[in-house]
């Protein structure tokens, strides 16, 4: 694979979400082109691939490849007709499993389907239900979902309903039936999953992040629930299911990394949230003369330092002493791609110290976490630009462990905090004078808005939230997920120049 011209470019340094989904009901509205830009808005979320399916009552029509949403729909296809449809679902996927069989939406006897998130009993559902290891060629979890669904009995809807009683882990799901968009969360929350009402009064979107709304022609109206099940049709929307548990598992690095600044996930904005990591890092840092970011990576956070009290008072400047070449990356607008063999290199192509800014300057960076250790060839990039010293600032506490809820963050071999269980020593290993991690109870603070008083690794599950990356305490078993290991990443195409 290595040696092909059409390269698989990787994120490896920053965890990866692995999908975002979509859906559109309406009769009056263009439903295609509204699933394609609320798709183009989440690519953030999966650039691997992206795919459309429309219904009309008696037929579906699906057009799905590799790439980015404006390569698969304008460079490689048009967008999916179908006359009278009136449902959409659309996602966006960062492969965690599989080929290009893998890529969504799913159709089979009737339903539809997309999904972001990760079952994490796909072993005891394939051998429950006599499934193959592939289906129609696809091995994600995905499609085993869909084909536990089709052996459920009833209606289309009733056989959705048994088949979510089937599942564990993490999932937000959209469905297209002949006459309805079906949305539902896991009962835990792992994932977001959002309702919008279309401007024009001819119908309702669904979308993994409110960010997409704007472009969707939409309102926000509210979050889905934790195990809520929403069925949208021509009578407008009904709750058909409430699986409510007395534990909530949200995802904390949905707002930590991966969400868009501009979105309100798990009913927090995000620009707040992050503006609250840089308030609370502010009083950890160093005496230094320039604060700044890695490129599209901790912004909301060091913008908060650099507006903090502490930092103004102080003098320190916030300057941007990194740049980075959007036209140096394989796959048009993607986040962070580099070879898997080639990590530092790739790294420190990827950015440009600014020698006017840095040389002669006592320098902190902030960033949003550290996964693997790239981070050692960005702080050689600012020494040899001229920084006299380099610090760091992390907006989370160290990543330790795997997450098998829907994100692929790296193996427990990969991580380096992991690998190096010393802060000191792994301080060293990155090049830093000095290296300060967000505690537990900090990056909960964040998230409230206020000083929290449990310190230990129990402060996540006790305000509703999952931070078993952190930790190690999962929420739920996790033996019967697909391991990272056992998958392999789907190819990308360069984009046309």
């Amino acid at each position: 694979m290595a040696g092909k011209e059409n390269l698989a470019f990787i994120e490896t340094e920053k965890p990866r979400e692995n999908c975002a989904v979509v859906g559109v009901f309406s009769r009056e509205s263009d439903i295609a082109n509204i699933a394609f830009n609320g798709l183009v808005e989440l690519n953030h979320r999966g650039q691997e691939g992206s795919g459309i399916t429309l219904a009309n009552g008696w037929r579906f029509e699906t057009i799905k490849d590799s790439g980015l949403t404006t390569i698969v729909f304008g460079l490689k296809h048009p967008l999916p007709l179908l006359e009278n449809a009136s449902i959409a679902i659309g996602h966006n996927r960062y492969s965690t499993s599989g080929s290009s069989h893998d890529l969504q939406p799913f159709v089979e006897d009737g339903i539809a389907i997309a999904h972001n998130g990760n079952l994490t009993n796909v072993r005891y559902l394939r051998e429950q239900f006599n499934l193959p290891e592939e289906i129609d060629g696809a091995k994600s979890d995905s499609r085993v979902a869909l084909a536990v669904i089709n052996r459920m009995k009833g209606s289309k809807q009733n056989r959705i309903i048994s088949g979510l009683k089937q599942f564990e882990g993490s999932y937000s799901f959209v469905f297209a039936t002949d006459d309805a968009l079906i949305a539902t969360r896991d009962p835990l929350g792992f994932r977001p999953l959002s309702l919008g009402r279309l401007k024009n009064g001819s119908g309702y979107v669904v979308a993994s992040e409110t960010a997409a709304f704007d472009a969707m022609e939409s309102t926000y109206e509210r979050d889905i629930f934790p195990g809520e099940t929403v069925v949208i049709n021509d009578r407008g929307i009904t709750t058909i299911a409430l699986d409510q548990r007395s534990e909530i598992a949200q995802c904390i690095f949905e707002l930590i990394y991966f969400s868009r600044i501009d979105s309100k996930v798990f009913g927090i904005p995000v620009v707040d949230f992050r503006a609250r990591q840089g308030e609370i890092l502010a009083r950890h840092i160093p005496d230094v003369d320039i604060v700044m970011s890695v490129p599209r990576s901790g912004i909301g956070a060091t913008e908060g330092v650099a507006l903090s009290e502490e930092v103004i008072e102080r003098g320190i400047v916030h300057k941007e002493g990194l740049y980075t070449n959007p036209y140096r990356s394989a796959v048009k607008g993607a986040r962070t791609f580099i070879l898997p063999n080639g990590r530092n290199k790739a790294a420190a192509k990827k950015y440009s110290a600014n020698r006017y800014v840095l040389e002669g300057k006592r320098v902190c960076i902030v960033d949003d976490s550290i996964v693997r250790g790239s981070m050692s060839r960005v702080v050689e990039k600012l020494r040899e630009a001229g920084a006299s010293e380099v610090h760091a600032l992390i907006a989370s506490p160290p990543l330790k462990h795997p997450c098998r809820f829907g994100i692929d963050m790296a193996t427990y071999e990969e991580l380096l905090a992991n690998r190096i269980p010393d802060l000191e020593e792994r301080r060293k290993c990155l090049g830093l004078d000095s290296l300060y991690y967000m505690t537990f109870s900090e990056t909960m603070e964040a998230v409230v808005g206020n000083k929290v008083d449990i310190e230990d690794e129990t402060v996540f599950e006790k305000n509703d939230f999952c931070g078993a990356c952190f930790t190690g305490r999962y929420p739920i078993s996790t033996e019967g997920a697909i391991p990272k290991e056992e998958v392999e990443p789907l190819e990308l195409e360069k984009a046309p120049a």
